[in-house]
Order: structure tokens, then C-alpha cells, then sequence
């Protein structure tokens, strides 16, 4: 008998140096079928991009303030060496404060700090767009 392919379920990369926050963003997308990998500065994740470059995340979550390099300026290291990354960010921090991280406009896809799991996987749905059976994506 044949072996069925089943279609492994979406990626994403969560960048936070907060535990707890990381935490539950890991256990609210892992409930809903997404293998997820964690990051806690930009050097690990640009580390978990790099070296496993045949299992690109669909999505990166980052945190805009994080120690060392901020989330903005990770998220330009991704697009230079991952051009079609597709990104959220996620802050608890006010617009000024976010603009002083090299966040100037919110054209980029943004979560604020705190949230539900339903806004989380509603974010991360609008962003990725919906699954089919499986965890296969859908188109539309």
C-alpha cells in the first residue's frame, strides 16, 4: 500500500524575549495546527532562518523592542535575505515608542500587546489567509 502524503501543517517563527509572552503565543498557535520554532533576540532568529532555510516559516512573529537589534531592524535582515517573509509584528509599546524603533508607519501588519487567542489566530489567518483540511492554505 501506497504511503499518503499528508501535507506537513504551516510554520511560523515566533521572535520574543519575554517568556511568558513567547510562551503563550507558542501554545495558542500550536493548539491551532501551526508548528512553531521560537526566537528570543533578532541573532537567534536570523540563526533558525539561516541555518534551516529549507523549512522557511510562512510567518514571523517579532516583537519591535527586543534586546540588541530591534524587531524593525530584523525584519529588514529577513526581507534582504528572505524577500517574500511575510511578517507581524507585536508590541505593548506606545506609537512614539514604536516609532523610535524604526516603526513609521503601520502599513506593516501589526498586533498590538496584550491579546486574546482569537485575535492572535485571527491576525495571523488575515495575514496567511485561511487553512483548508489539513492545514493546507486556501486561495482567495
Amino acid at each position: 500500500m501506497p504511503k499518503q502524503h499528508i501535507p506537513e501543517m504551516p510554520s511560523i517563527l515566533v521572535v520574543d524575549d519575554e517568556p511568558l509572552v513567547r510562551g503563550a503565543v507558542v501554545r495558542i498557535l500550536s493548539r491551532h495546527g501551526y508548528r512553531v520554532r521560537e526566537a528570543v533576540t533578532a541573532e537567534d532568529a536570523m540563526t533558525v532562518l539561516t541555518t534551516q532555510a529549507r523549512e522557511q516559516p510562512l510567518l514571523v512573529i517579532i516583537d519591535i523592542v527586543l534586546p540588541g537589534d530591534s524587531g524593525v531592524k530584523l525584519a529588514e535582515q529577513i526581507r534582504e535575505e528572505f524577500p517574500h517573509q511575510r511578517i507581524l509584528y507585536m508590541s505593548a509599546y506606545p506609537a512614539d515608542v514604536l516609532g523610535a524603533e524604526g516603526l513609521r508607519d503601520h502599513t506593516e501588519e501589526f498586533m498590538p500587546k496584550p491579546f486574546t487567542a482569537a485575535q492572535l489566530i485571527g491576525k495571523v489567518e488575515a495575514v496567511l489567509g485561511p487553512r483548508g483540511p489539513a492545514g493546507t492554505r486556501t486561495s482567495g
